[in-house]
């Protein structure tokens, strides 16, 4: 974000002396085009060609974000060039414009005093596995058998190659194995209980899934009694010769129990014991910037006392407020995160309605601000109207925290990128700022855009392996990703779960038309994320500022992270703190931490937003090109895991102050942005940071664990 000198504006206002003359160029080259046009003798040799060229230079194919002045003198700038406004963005001093190729050019020579920057796609946070082939979570136990739902989720043909089954010995030897009642498998007499594979031989002529076919797997057994046992008491493996494995997963113990509907985290985390003592972020304003909310669902539209607690909807796509009746989700994505956050219908287990509920702050009050399409893709431009919004209403709205499950690959400094500016913006505003790391790990450095903002609370995402009773066994999710940030900051901040998360969607929606075999009865859906991790904390954050309102955005951070356990294996970190953070969210110990002052140590935000003074972490990489934090040694244990409270960070080194950033530091020359870098699209940090084809599709979430 540039400074608003005298200086820039008496440059900028003296530019319009130059480009009054380029309005009238620009109508002589239209004119010109129509002559052409007109002229146009079918089949001349290169007149098409010299027509687009044309074209070219007075269309308006440029969409960019201008900064660098006052609002007000970029629309004069741009009016007199006649170019066209899309887009008007004072939290970051810019504007957002349709140029043509001749204004671009005329525009750049104006980068001493401003910047312009393309208007790049982000995508909401959700992961997913290249594989494509999808397994339910759900097995169906008969009296004699388990069925288990395949779905082939792209348009090639996918071919089973072995299949591997364990199961209680109790239930005898396998009687029959079938693939849509197809047997592959038979014996009427087998010694054999316990444990079976079936190679392709027997497969070959059966087990194949057409495009975006189902299939189902039936495995009978010679003994009764399937249905005392739960999903966990069998293993199904399948491989397919595409290069792609699938198993069932184990599944929570009454996850199958027909009404039940728990969603597990918010036990995980403690925060059902803080909803018994009516600690349900109740009076505290949550804003999610997302696909949009299923606002008809009552558990999403009200309280827990049936009162209405939408305050405003708005959709940055369009520029307009929309009303409580009218609020839509195409996606799905939108309405999951705000169900984890603020889900208000009761759970039930084992058929028993629980003193507990669904979301992590079922009283929390939500703005919806829809800035992202039914395929789940949107622009930065978009993303920065949704942003301005909050920006604009937050003291009205009385917005505290606000939700950014989205992401997009860093193509400059953190500083220097127009949403990262905004946000910073919004913490400097006191407004609290979650947001998910990316699924774009296990590599290191490749934590995205908006989470490489030191400032924020950037979230990772971790499963509990389906034992929700047994922190020990809690995992790291593999597409969780991983710091440090290109500045040398330790992100994550910390993880939560976000493997297999139960929350809202309906059928008719863009994701769970796709893989229905996901939906849970008529309005539950199952996705993983950081998207999702991050919708956990931003609840957490909720319980917080109803529990002490008086709470800066920089002591909930700091309570966060004092209030985190991090994993651990006899005494040493499971996982280093660049893939885990300060370690795990608890709800409980957040809310009642006393600790303040201790987070943005060092860092003056108002300096870092108008140029005076930028910041670098304390993370650096040795000549063998592994990272590591000066004044801290820790080592990984890469099979290993536990989650222990006996290991915490220590007090010197978890809050050391931010270095000044220095022009000379630099992982590698490679990593040295120009001052004059403009965004390219072949640009990339690593091959990680490019986004993969099937994110650019949006199928865009990871199901399989």
């Amino acid at each position: 974000m540039k400074p608003k000198f005298n200086k820039q504006r008496a440059l900028l206002l003296a530019g319009l002396v130059c480009f009054s003359s380029v309005s009238s160029a620009g109508l002589e080259v239209s004119s010109l085009v129509k002559d052409i046009k007109s002229t146009v003798v079918p089949g001349s040799l290169g007149v098409s060609e010299l027509v687009n060229t044309v074209d070219s230079l007075v269309g308006l194919n440029n969409e960019v974000i201008i900064q660098g002045a006052e609002v007000s003198v970029l629309i004069d700038v741009i009016n007199t060039l006649g170019g066209v406004i899309t887009h008007e963005l004072p939290l970051i001093n810019g504007i957002g414009v349709r140029v043509s190729d001749a204004q671009l050019v005329l525009l750049n020579q104006l980068t001493d005093i401003i910047t312009i920057k393309k208007n790049e796609a982000v995508y909401t946070s959700s992961a997913l596995d290249h594989c494509l082939v999808y397994g339910s979570h759900v097995a169906e136990l008969t009296n004699r058998s388990i069925r288990w739902n395949l779905y082939n989720a792209r348009d090639m043909e996918a071919n089973m190659q072995s299949m591997s089954f364990k199961w209680p010995e109790e239930l005898g030897h396998i009687y029959s194995v079938k693939v849509n009642g197809a047997t592959v498998y038979w014996r009427l007499y087998s010694k054999q209980t316990g444990e079976l594979s079936i190679n392709i031989k027997r497969l070959k002529r059966f087990a194949k899934l057409d495009s975006f076919e189902g299939v189902t797997v039936e495995v009978s057994f010679a003994n009764k009694g399937v249905q005392s046992y739960q999903q966990r008491d069998f293993s199904l493996d399948v491989q397919f010769k595409e290069g792609c494995d699938r198993s069932l997963v184990k599944g929570y113990d009454t996850q199958a129990n027909e009404g039940d509907s728990n969603s597990y985290y918010v036990n995980n985390i403690g925060a059902d014991e803080l909803h018994d003592r009516g600690i349900t972020g109740k009076d505290v304003t949550v804003a999610v910037i997302d696909s949009g909310l299923w606002g008809a669902h009552s558990a999403l539209g009200n309280d827990t006392a049936n009162n209405t607690r939408i305050k405003a909807a708005y959709d940055a796509l369009e520029d307009t407020e929309v009303s409580l009746s009218n609020l839509t989700d195409e996606n799905s994505h939108g309405t999951h995160i705000t169900g984890i956050i603020a889900n208000s219908d009761r759970a039930v287990v084992d058929g028993q309605m629980r003193s507990y509920y669904q979301g992590v702050a079922p009283d929390a009050n939500l703005v919806v601000v829809k800035a992202f399409y039914e395929d789940g893709h949107s622009t930065y431009l978009d993303a920065l109207r949704g942003l301005q919004y909050i920006a604009d209403n937050h003291e009205a709205l009385n917005i505290r925290v606000v939700n950014l499950s989205f992401g997009a690959p860093p193509r400059s400094n953190y500083w220097d990128d127009p949403i990262n500016q905004a946000v910073m913006a919004l913490w400097e505003k006191d407004v609290i700022v979650v947001t998910s790391a990316g699924n774009t790990g296990p590599s290191a450095m490749t934590i995205g855009v908006p989470a490489n903002v030191p400032y924020v609370i950037s979230v990772g995402a971790i499963s509990d392996n389906y034992t929700q009773d047994n922190a020990n066994d809690d995992t790291l999710l593999s597409f969780s990703s991983q710091g440090p940030t290109h500045e040398a900051f330790i992100k994550p901040d910390m993880v939560a779960p976000g493997g297999h998360m139960f929350s809202l969607a309906n059928e008719d929606m863009y994701v769970p038309a796709k893989y229905p075999q996901y939906m849970v009865g008529k309005d539950r859906f199952i996705m993983s994320g950081t998207s999702q991790a991050s919708g956990v904390v931003s609840g957490v954050v909720a319980l917080m500022l109803q529990n002490d309102p008086s709470l800066s955005a920089n002591d909930v951070k700091c309570r966060l992270m004092t209030s985190t356990t991090m994993a651990q294996v006899n005494g040493k970190l499971a996982y280093s703190p660049f893939q885990q953070g300060s370690g795990s969210v608890n709800a409980i110990k957040a809310v009642e931490s006393n600790e303040s002052g201790c987070a943005n140590n060092g860092m003056d935000i108002a300096a870092d937003l108008s140029g005076e003074q930028h910041y670098m972490g304390a993370a650096r990489k040795d000549d063998e090109g592994n990272y590591y934090i000066q004044g801290f040694e820790f080592e990984v244990w890469e099979e290993a895991f536990m989650w222990e409270e006996a290991f915490m960070w220590e007090e010197a080194f978890m809050w050391e102050e931010a270095f000044m950033w220095e022009e000379a530091f630099m992982w590698e020359e490679a990593f040295m942005w120009e001052e004059a870098f403009m965004w390219e699209e072949a640009f990339m940090w690593e091959e990680a940071f490019m986004w993969e084809e099937a994110h650019m599709n949006q199928e865009n979430f990871m199901l399989q664990e």
